[in-house]
């Protein structure tokens, strides 16, 4: 029987929806992921993950891909290029440069991971002078904070 190396989850959500609503969303997926790796005996600390988000008229399509063993290894040989690049780049930008890069499949070469997010951002007609210029409202979610605001009970508003 072979042996899997990488797992994938993939959720769709509405860009209208609420962002505590997407930041539930986000956390959820990554918790499925680590306990689908526990469930299947690898430990989710070992892993190596790449978010990718796509926008297709008004919903946005979140994956996370996680990868270990040989997969894990080859990562590091296969770094990401075009449409691929800019999806993982803007998915990761809230971690700076350096772990954006290392995710994207450049490890520690700063320099060719942003020349190729330059070369993907002119091919795509898109003006990327930094990291920063990925991240938006809706896609920035793991970093803002705040507070529920919910009824007290199911019929008290």
């Amino acid at each position: 029987m072979t042996k899997h190396t990488q797992a994938h989850l993939t959720r769709t959500i509405e860009l209208s929806q609420p962002t505590a609503l997407k930041q539930r969303t986000f956390q959820q997926m990554e918790y499925y992921m680590g306990a689908k790796l526990i469930e299947i005996g690898v430990d989710p600390k070992s892993a190596v993950y790449r978010w990718s988000v796509s926008r297709k008229h008004n919903q946005q399509t979140w994956t996370i891909n996680a990868y270990w063993g040989e997969s894990k290894e080859n990562l590091s040989h296969q770094p990401l290029t075009g449409t691929d690049l800019i999806d993982c780049a803007r998915a990761n930008a809230e971690h700076g440069i350096k772990i954006t890069a290392s995710l994207c499949g450049y490890g520690e070469d700063i320099s060719s991971f942003q020349q190729a997010l330059n070369q993907a951002g002119d091919h795509m007609g898109l003006d990327i002078e930094t990291l920063n210029d990925l991240i938006s409202g809706s896609q920035n979610l793991r970093g803002r904070h705040g507070i529920d605001v919910a009824p007290d009970t199911a019929s008290s508003l």
